[in-house]
């Protein structure tokens, strides 16, 4: 029922935001530079500003298409939301925005944001 409910407002909120003429993909885009670009970076190919200092290199998300032969939603899904373990980011937890997921786990907020998060990091696939 949730997920229904989340996907209906993500359908609703697409159409608005291409009848306004803004960015589909703002809400991710927005997303990904407050919760991921520190370690990522701002173009995702992981040298953010905080990459030096980790243990293990983050990941270059641009190449996620490339390197699993396809862009696997599911599996991107999951990563965000800690259910696939990701080396570079320790626990399930991660440190810089997992308090934030996991506030609204289960809301319909939460779905869309994930969503929104997963189709950003499509977009910026390279071929």
């Amino acid at each position: 029922m949730i997920a229904g409910f989340a996907l209906l407002m993500l359908v609703v909120t697409s159409i608005d935001t291409m009848a306004q003429g803004k960015d589909p993909n703002e809400r991710g885009r927005k997303l990904y530079v407050q919760y991921c670009a520190s370690c990522h970076g701002m173009d995702g190919k992981g040298d953010g500003s905080v990459a030096n200092a980790l243990r293990t290199p983050p990941s270059d998300l641009t190449i996620l298409a490339r390197r699993h032969g396809h862009f696997d939603r599911v599996r991107v899904e999951n990563s965000i939301q800690g259910e696939v373990s990701v080396p570079a980011h320790g626990t399930s937890e991660m440190p810089v925005w997992g308090a934030y997921f996991r506030r609204q786990q289960g809301s319909s907020v939460a779905t869309l944001n994930i969503y929104a998060l997963m189709k950003y990091l499509e977009t910026i696939q390279v071929k």
